[in-house]
C-alpha cells in the first residue's frame, strides 16, 4: 500500500505543477562567492539577478549588506537595519519572464533569536516601466522566531502586460513593530528563504513539446525513478529545495534510470538539458 501511495503522490504532484515553469528562486546554497546572492533556480538570464534590501528612497539600490544566516550548512538571507522602516524597507527580487501568466510565488520568513526584527510585513509587485507596487493579494505576514506564520506557498501574484519589461516583487515591511511588540531597533535582524516564483507559458509550446519529449516516473512506487526522452538529453540533475546536487548526470542520451534511496521525503527538482534547445525542463516532485 505504501508504494501505491507513493506512485500516487508523485503523480498527483505532477500533474498538478507541470504548466508552472521555474521562473526565478533563491534557495542560497552558498554563503560565499560574488554569485551568492544570485537566484540559483529559474531561467539563465534570471540567474543574474541577486536579491537585496532596500529602502523606498533609494529604488533598485542595494542600501545594507545582507549576510548569511546559517541553519545547519543550510543557508539564508539574512540583514539589519530596518529601524524606522514602516512602508519603505523591503526584500526585493526582480525577474524577466515576457511570455509568461498566472504568476505564483513561495517564500519563507522569521527573525533570528536574539535580534528582534521588523513583525509586519506584505507583498508587493511592480513593473520597471512603472513607478508604484500593487499589493498582493492575502500576502500579509505576521513574523516571529520561527517559519510557521512566514511562508507562502503557491501564492498568485496578478502580473498582466509585462512584455520585455522586468517584475519586481518585494516584501515590505509594515509597521515599525518588532517580534517580541516592541520597536524594531537597528540590530533587529530579518530573514528570508526558499523564494520561487513560477508561471505558465502563454505560447502554448512548451507543455506540448515536454509532454511528448520526457516521460519521468517512478519505477513500482519505490525510490527508482525512470526518464525517458525523445530527443538525446545533456545532463540531468536532482537537487532539493535547498539547491543541494541529489543526482546529476551527463550526457544520459535519451534513458535514464536513478535511485534516490538515501533521500528525505520532501520536495525535489529535476531539471534536464536537452541537445537541441537552451530551454531546461524543470519541474516539482515529491518523495515521501
Amino acid at each position: 500500500m505504501k508504494k501505491h501511495l507513493l506512485l500516487l503522490s508523485v503523480v498527483l504532484f505532477s500533474i498538478g505543477t507541470f504548466a508552472q515553469d521555474t521562473i526565478t528562486g533563491w534557495t542560497f546554497p552558498v554563503n560565499s562567492g560574488p554569485d551568492s546572492l544570485n537566484a540559483n533556480l529559474g531561467t539563465t538570464q534570471n540567474k543574474s539577478y541577486d536579491i537585496r534590501f532596500e529602502w523606498e528612497s533609494k529604488m533598485d539600490t542595494t542600501v545594507n549588506t545582507i549576510f548569511f544566516y546559517d541553519e545547519g550548512g543550510n543557508y539564508a538571507a539574512e540583514t539589519n537595519g530596518w529601524d524606522n522602516g514602516a512602508d519603505t524597507k523591503f526584500w526585493s527580487c526582480k525577474f524577466k519572464a515576457e511570455n509568461y501568466k498566472d504568476f505564483k510565488v513561495s517564500s519563507k520568513q522569521k527573525s533570528e533569536t536574539g535580534f528582534p526584527g521588523p513583525r509586519d510585513f506584505k507583498l508587493q509587485w511592480r513593473l520597471s516601466k512603472d513607478t508604484v507596487f500593487t499589493d498582493i493579494p492575502n500576502s500579509v505576514l505576521t513574523l516571529t522566531y520561527d517559519y510557521a506564520n512566514g511562508t507562502l506557498s503557491n501564492l498568485p501574484v496578478p502580473v498582466t502586460g509585462q512584455g520585455s519589461s522586468s517584475i519586481y516583487i518585494r516584501w515590505i515591511m509594515t509597521s515599525n513593530t518588532d517580534v517580541d511588540g516592541g520597536t524594531v531597533a537597528p540590530t533587529g535582524r530579518s530573514i528570508i528563504d526558499d523564494i520561487l516564483v513560477t508561471g505558465t507559458s502563454t505560447l502554448g509550446t512548451d507543455e506540448i513539446i515536454y509532454t511528448n519529449r520526457v516521460k519521468f516516473f517512478p519505477v513500482n512506487g519505490s525510490r527508482q525513478y525512470q526518464v525517458e526522452s525523445t530527443v538525446p538529453m545533456a545532463s540531468l540533475t536532482i537537487t532539493d529545495i535547498q539547491g543541494k546536487n541529489i543526482y546529476s548526470e551527463k550526457n544520459p542520451g535519451m534513458n535514464a534510470s536513478f535511485n534516490i534511496d538515501n533521500a528525505s521525503n520532501g520536495l525535489y527538482l529535476i531539471t534536464i538539458k536537452f541537445t537541441d534547445t537552451d530551454k531546461p525542463y524543470v519541474r516539482k516532485f515529491t518523495v515521501q
